[in-house]
């Protein structure tokens, strides 16, 4: 039996912008109730994951900007067994970041077999874990988080 694994990154904020409009009365420009506090360069954490029809992998922090040495090396050493016990048969779905396209990457993949569904454009609804980025992000802005550690928490607790 074949199954679908979509696997992407996301980057998560601190104080991540979220457009809200304030209305005020004269002489209150500056009142705290009429500020949102923001960040001019904010911290940002990159998490990796995957998703299937049977379940979710782990969550992987990416150190900067995912790269192709990084990408294999959560392939290779981090999912690959967990995803696939007794050989059980997949296709892959990735976007086309360059570090899922680096020839690396592909004759990585080939060489261990693992077929690729061809990407699907930048549609978020056939991207499935966009969506699901989407629905994290939203709830890691319901709290005020103020440093990293406290970002990261809040992740892995969504």
């Amino acid at each position: 039996m074949w199954t679908s694994r979509d696997r992407d990154e996301s980057t998560f904020e601190i104080l991540q912008n979220k457009a809200q409009f304030v209305r005020r009365r004269r002489g209150e420009k500056f009142h705290s109730d009429c500020v949102v506090q923001t960040v001019k360069n904010p911290t940002k954490i990159m998490i990796w994951s995957v998703i299937s029809g049977k379940d979710i992998g782990c969550l992987y922090v990416v150190k900067g900007m995912m790269r192709q040495d990084q990408y294999k090396d959560v392939l290779q050493n981090r999912q690959l067994e967990e995803w696939f016990p007794n050989g059980e048969s997949c296709i892959f779905t990735q976007d086309r970041a360059p570090c899922h396209t680096a020839r690396s990457i592909t004759a990585f993949l080939a060489e261990q077999n693992f077929p690729l569904l061809d990407f699907l454009g930048n549609n978020l609804y056939m991207n499935a874990i966009e969506n699901v980025w989407e629905l994290m992000k939203r709830e890691v802005a319901k709290a005020v988080i103020t440093n990293t550690t406290k970002l990261l928490e809040r992740i892995i607790h969504v």
